[in-house]
């Protein structure tokens, strides 16, 4: 036999057996009596045909509501349809028994997925395409409207700062937990190896003992809402049914409102998001099934999106890496092929007693030696963080030891390298990565000069009154042309063709850089090259320095 139950309004808690096969709905019904003085005498009537049940709005003042939706002239009843009078909200309850039916059993973790639920296709109540732009569009009518633009903004802020889809789903759950009438949601995801949807998030409003009770889901539900791409309302019997509730009452039916929608991007649906919440709280409008259908909507392109950015950065790391060693390996190859060059020479020198030979072959090793120990600092310099370490330096000192290593390289060209050093005190720094960046710069102007007639020159300078160091490195080579200027620092760049790695400048302004420096240069096509670097002689360091000693005594 049909019932109405009555879930809102004065009349909260009532049960209506619905008996003939006419029944009036109104304040002077014999059947449905209601109390409701927004509820018109004769406000709608029940009428059954051939098993079928219809409502018929009487010409009510306040019109009668099925699912959210006015009816105009009749409406069809299915089961667990939400009926709205007034300020009278009821649930058409009409379902025979279906035999063989058995509760699922307990699922892993706390969702399981059951196909074993004929009677879902008569508990659905209404449904809203993923893809109806309109949904989101369209602009809410009630007070609701702050809480679903809140959750909305909330959610938007969520995306901006996915990290990963796991973090996503969770911040979505908690959001809906937090705007939505909701005693339980959780999102179902499709699995990559299986192409199933297993739980992935989940949460519950629900204190004690029920927040461990296990949720039975529909599966036929989920998969109409997967096939038909489809956010759906919904109403069901919850997993307390059969509990030691009186007869007849709300708890003991545990009638729950069901919202279901797809998590969908542009074309697959990539899971599903399942709320629901007790009947005798809430139930679920159309207008709420808008909001979640959207979030689905939003939810699943942003997942997208994630996905297509993370694939395009895979792709993106690959491709430098494989840049990267493939110019790396072409300049190891030609150090590797100089060793051989002077190995061969050296040895030739030795088997014939040859000392000239001996020189030549040993000057070609070790050339090719300073090469690859100059390749291997600067790919470790340019390939991590590194920390400086700040101690009471000489500068002049610094300069002087690499221009000793520099020697050698300035001898073989012909260029002279000259120092003009300023009167510098004791000043707080890294020894080595200032050592490091200026040697750098020096063997790429030694490089840079023409044989022969090359000039290096050298020149510090301290400004007392702004604590500032300044190195500068100056050629009289040909210069740098003005469309290379703005790429010299970056990695891999070098205008030296096959002579060069092009890490030597990019590896010296991640030094700079690190040191709270700058580094800048000055070039004229025919009249040389300078390079100079600025650096805090206290300002910034002092701090660092006192970390390095540690705590005063």
């Amino acid at each position: 036999m049909p019932t109405l139950h009555v879930l809102q309004g004065p009349d909260k808690g009532q049960i209506f057996k619905v008996a003939d096969a006419r029944v009036i709905i109104g304040r002077y019904s014999q059947h449905v009596h209601l109390t409701d003085h927004t509820v018109s005498r004769h406000h709608a009537e029940l009428q059954s045909s051939d098993g079928a049940w219809r409502i018929v709005d009487l010409g009510s003042s306040n019109g009668t509501y099925v699912n959210g939706e006015r009816v105009n002239g009749s409406a069809a009843l299915r089961h667990h349809a939400q009926i709205k009078i007034g300020g009278t909200l009821m649930v058409f309850e009409h379902r025979a028994k279906v035999k063989g039916y058995n509760r699922p059993a307990a699922a892993r973790d706390m969702v399981d997925v059951t196909g074993n639920d004929s009677a879902v296709d008569s508990a659905i109540l209404t449904a809203i395409q993923a893809g109806d732009e309109s949904m989101i569009l369209a602009s809410p009518e009630t007070a609701d409207a702050v809480h679903a633009w809140n959750l909305m903004f909330q959610l938007a802020e969520a995306i901006g700062a996915i990290s990963s889809v796991e973090d996503l789903l969770g911040h979505v759950t908690e959001i809906i937990l937090r705007h939505m009438h909701v005693d339980r949601v959780f999102i179902l995801m499709r699995d990559e190896a299986t192409g199933e949807l297993e739980p992935v998030a989940a949460r519950y409003r629900a204190k004690g003992k029920d927040r461990k009770r296990r949720t039975t889901v529909s599966k036929r539900l989920i998969q109409q809402v997967v096939d038909q791409r489809e956010g759906i309302l919904c109403a069901n019997t919850g997993d307390r049914a059969g509990s030691d509730k009186p007869s007849g009452s709300l708890e003991r039916l545990a009638l729950r409102s069901v919202i279901c929608v797809p998590i969908v991007g542009h074309e697959q649906v990539q899971g599903v998001i399942h709320l629901d919440c007790a009947m005798s709280r809430h139930t679920y409008t159309h207008d709420q099934l808008r909001v979640a259908t959207a979030i689905g909507r939003v939810v699943g392109l942003a997942i997208e999106n994630h996905q297509l950015t993370q694939a395009r950065m895979r792709s993106a790391r690959l491709a430098a890496m494989g840049e990267t060693v493939a110019y790396l390996s072409h300049h190891i190859r030609n150090m590797l092929q100089g060793l051989r060059s002077g190995a061969d020479v050296l040895e030739a020198g030795l088997r014939r007693d040859n000392t000239q030979n001996v020189q030549t072959g040993w000057r070609i090793v070790q050339n090719n030696l300073d090469r690859i120990y100059q390749l291997a600092t600067n790919m470790l310099t340019f390939s991590k963080d590194r920390e400086p370490r700040i101690e009471m330096v000489q500068l002049n000192s610094i300069i002087q030891d690499l221009v000793n290593l520099a020697e050698r390289q300035a001898t073989e060209r012909g260029v002279q390298v000259i120092t003009e050093l300023a009167e510098i005190p004791a000043v707080p720094a890294d020894a080595d990565g200032i050592h490091q960046a200026v040697l750098n710069l020096v063997l790429n102007a030694i490089a840079a000069c023409p044989p022969s007639t090359g000039c290096v020159r050298i020149e510090t300078g301290f400004d007392g009154p702004s604590n500032e160091i300044t190195i500068a490195v100056s050629d009289n080579g040909p210069g740098i042309p003005p469309e290379q200027r703005t790429q010299i620092f970056q990695a891999f760049h070098s205008s030296k063709g096959q002579g060069g790695t092009g890490l030597g400048l990019a590896a010296a302004k991640k030094i700079v850089d690190e040191l709270n420096g700058s580094i800048s240069v000055a070039s004229r096509d025919g009249d040389g090259t300078c390079f100079t670097i600025r650096l805090p002689a206290e300002r910034t360091m002092t701090a660092d320095l006192s970390a390095t000693r540690g705590p005063a005594h």
